[in-house]
């Protein structure tokens, strides 16, 4: 029997990805935030404003998490909570004038890290590889 252990490479990518992040976050002077707070601050960046709920769907994710995740960033001075005018249990994220300062740093290091990912690997294999992991998610899902 052959032993395929594709999975465990994924994992270790993914331990991988998440270090060099975390690493240049850093250096960008950017310190507390942690990768799964990433995703919920880049739909900030795109959306302004935005509920728990619709967060939680945006990055598919437990509404729980998120919430606690958001007060996290809200801790750290980076996202304003404000309840919604028309149903005061829900509450309304968006990010302060120090979490639309993170903007430049994210783009600079997710550009590099996709630089630093790609290395050496050509445009077809890049391309072959995204449709290969697509359908993983697809099988996993």
């Amino acid at each position: 029997m052959e032993l395929d252990n594709a999975a465990s490479q994924i994992s270790k990518c993914k331990e991988l990805i998440n270090q060099y992040i975390i690493t240049a976050l850093e250096e960008h002077g950017v310190v507390g935030i942690v990768t799964s707070h990433g995703e919920i601050i880049l739909s900030l960046m795109r959306r302004d404003c935005l509920t728990m709920s619709e967060l939680a769907a945006l990055i598919h994710k437990d509404p729980s998490t998120v919430t606690t995740l958001v007060k996290k960033l809200h801790t750290f001075g980076y996202v304003t909570l404000t309840k919604c005018d028309n149903d005061k249990r829900s509450v309304r994220a968006s990010l302060t004038d120090k979490g639309k300062a993170l903007e430049s740093a994210f783009m600079q290091i997710s550009d590099d890290l996709r630089m630093q990912m790609y290395k050496g690997i050509d445009e077809d294999d890049k391309q072959v590889f995204k449709q290969v992991l697509q359908e993983i998610m697809q099988n996993l899902s």
